[in-house]
């Protein structure tokens, strides 16, 4: 075992006097010899470079190879996230339609409420109760002033009721607050489509059909819906004051506060002729 780590120990030295022998003549033909630095240059162009380059080719292709593996890793990353903006791009998109179609509906809601409201005329009250049994008021205009059945009268607060008769100089109101008035009507907060009802007995309001899962809440602004074209859409008519949950039951009832009251006006607001 000794003879062959002395073998391997003379080889090397042998190796190491040849590159310092090499080394030797090196130096001493650069100095006696100017031209010997081609020697040295084409030595290593063509043996030297070559030499490093296979020994540092599989480090290199390693790296280049691991970074195009995070390139790529990168590139798919990048996919992956503007996939995703895309997609949410898309649906905001969506929401974007949506909300042009909301804008184009209250567009033409205002215009049909600039319409409705460009000729609009003042009257007085001049009687209460004029229907027999109904809850009613008389006001002082009528076909003298183009008054039509249907037309929609109004406070300043809020909806007051509807023209159902009339006659040369005056005209009858029937009130949104008589048992046999309905009005269509939706709740602001949510836009849920809702019947309102009249309550002769307290002059007060109801939506009696209402879904138990129905979002209405105390306080909610209740307006006309426009629905039948009966009356103009988007006035106020009342706020809910109480909501009454009939468990075991598929509705529910809601008490509505009229803004207007008749018993403290003594002019009204009529709509434009045109419906």
């Amino acid at each position: 075992m000794s003879s062959s780590i002395f073998k391997k120990s003379v080889t090397n030295f042998y190796l190491l006097l040849f590159f310092l022998s090499l080394s030797v003549t090196s130096i001493v033909l650069d100095i006696k010899h100017s031209n010997s630095n081609y020697i040295r240059i084409v030595i290593n162009d063509f043996l030297i470079n070559p030499i490093q380059y296979l020994a540092s080719t599989p480090s290199t292709f390693f790296s280049k190879f691991m970074e195009e593996k995070k390139t790529i890793e990168k590139l798919k990353l990048e996919i992956e996230i503007l996939q995703k903006q895309n997609t949410a791009m898309k649906i905001n998109l969506q929401r974007i339609d949506v909300l042009e179609n909301e804008v184009s509906r209250l567009r033409g809601i205002k215009n049909n409420i600039d319409k409705n409201l460009k000729n609009i005329k003042i009257a007085q009250i001049t009687q209460k109760g004029v229907i027999p049994n109904k809850k009613s008021v008389q006001i002082n205009v009528g076909s003298d002033y183009n008054i039509k059945q249907g037309q929609t009268v109004m406070g300043i607060n809020g909806l007051l009721g509807q023209i159902v008769e009339v006659n040369v100089y005056s005209s009858k109101v029937l009130l949104i607050t008589d048992n046999d008035s309905n009005v269509p009507a939706k709740i602001a907060r949510t836009g849920q489509q809702i019947i309102i009802k009249g309550r002769s007995q307290d002059n007060m309001l109801e939506v009696s059909f209402l879904p138990n899962d129905s979002e209405i809440k105390n306080g909610d602004l209740i307006v006309t819906s426009g629905q039948a074209n009966r009356f103009i859409s988007s006035l106020k008519i009342g706020r809910v004051v109480e909501v009454i949950r009939n468990e075991g039951e598929r509705f529910s009832q809601a008490i509505i506060e009229p803004l207007e009251n008749v018993d403290n006006i003594s002019e009204v607001v009529i709509s434009g002729d045109e419906m």
